[in-house]
């Protein structure tokens, strides 16, 4: 289903968990009556996690993640943290929410099954599986990213009391000492950089086998996103970075990223690998790339899938003439 037709304005909006059009009504969150309102109207409809999966109704062959407030009462949940993601304009104004609860992760899909034709399954499998469309990944990955961000900040950080979810799940409250907790995203930058009509791939140690990528790291405090991008190729492979040009941004839901992506010119080819970060790093023709983004290199080595930025990055790459 990823492949849906939508109005894209930019190579961001194009991307996996990037095409999320709801209306967050931010100047309406505060109204506690109205957001109320939209949970208990009878058109609402709910992305439920629980921990850190989503519940999937296997019968549901046009919606299987949006499920109204009957789901809710039939699943048992009685705590839960409920956020406000927005009004869907194109769907008569309908609102939606992201639910989610704690429970067994070893008996969840038993008690789902007792239920009735659900399952549980993560965020990156639905997406491998085009399991839904573009536009209910994006919500998906706000509710993902905003469910974790409560799960993980129960506690103030300034006082160490509990703090209470305000302002429909877009803000947290210490009532002990007035302190304010607002979501975080994490930026990361994410970049191809090329020398000619070579790039630069490398495996960090968590990849799966015989998959190369494109570098990537955190932006420090105090940093630009170009510096980001030039440090962090000298530090992974030891090549110097010098011009860097903007290609796209990609929510990245694990649990709060922000990737930002960038092509980048090489200065220096000679590699110096930071061992302890990667397991490898490599220069690799347009041609050999071309047959690893494909499947079809006789080294057996591959690029990431169509999901992540990374893939897009080589891509355009490649296409570039």
């Amino acid at each position: 289903m990823l492949a849906e037709t939508t109005e894209v304005y930019d190579a961001s909006a194009a991307l996996c968990y990037s095409a999320n059009s709801l209306n967050r009504c931010g100047e309406k969150r505060k109204d506690t009556e109205w957001v109320n309102s939209l949970k208990a109207a009878p058109e609402t409809r709910f992305l439920i996690q629980a921990n850190d999966s989503f519940i999937f109704n296997k019968d549901d062959a046009n919606q299987p993640l949006l499920h109204s407030a009957e789901v809710i009462k039939l699943l048992g949940i009685t705590d839960a943290t409920t956020i406000f993601l927005g009004i869907d304009e194109s769907d008569g104004d309908r609102p939606h929410f992201g639910l989610r609860y704690s429970t067994d992760p070893e008996t969840i899909d038993e008690e789902l099954e007792k239920i009735g034709p659900y399952a549980a399954y993560g965020l990156r499998g639905i997406a491998m599986k085009r399991a839904t469309s573009q536009r209910v990944l994006g919500m998906m990955a706000q509710a993902a990213s905003m469910g974790k961000w409560h799960s993980t900040h129960k506690m103030c950080s300034q006082c160490g009391k509990p703090t209470e979810l305000a302002e429909a799940g877009y803000r947290r409250d210490c009532p002990s000492c007035s302190a304010q907790h607002f979501p975080r995203t994490d930026p990361a930058v994410i970049m191809l950089i090329t020398h000619g009509d070579k790039c630069l791939m490398g495996r960090p140690y968590h990849l799966m086998e015989n998959v190369y990528t494109t570098l990537a790291g955190f932006v420090e405090p105090g940093e630009t996103f170009e510096d980001a991008v030039r440090r962090e190729v000298f530090e992974e492979a030891g090549v110097k970075v010098g011009p860097v040009k903007y290609v796209a941004s990609q929510p990245w839901p694990f649990p709060s990223n922000i990737m930002i992506g960038f092509h980048g010119e090489a200065l220096t080819t000679d590699l110096n690998i930071d061992y302890e970060e990667m397991q490898d790093c490599q220069w690799f023709s347009k041609e050999e790339t071309l047959k690893m983004l494909q499947g079809e290199a006789e080294s057996g080595l591959i690029c990431p899938p169509d999901i992540s930025i990374a893939h897009h990055l080589i891509k355009k790459f490649i296409e570039e003439q």
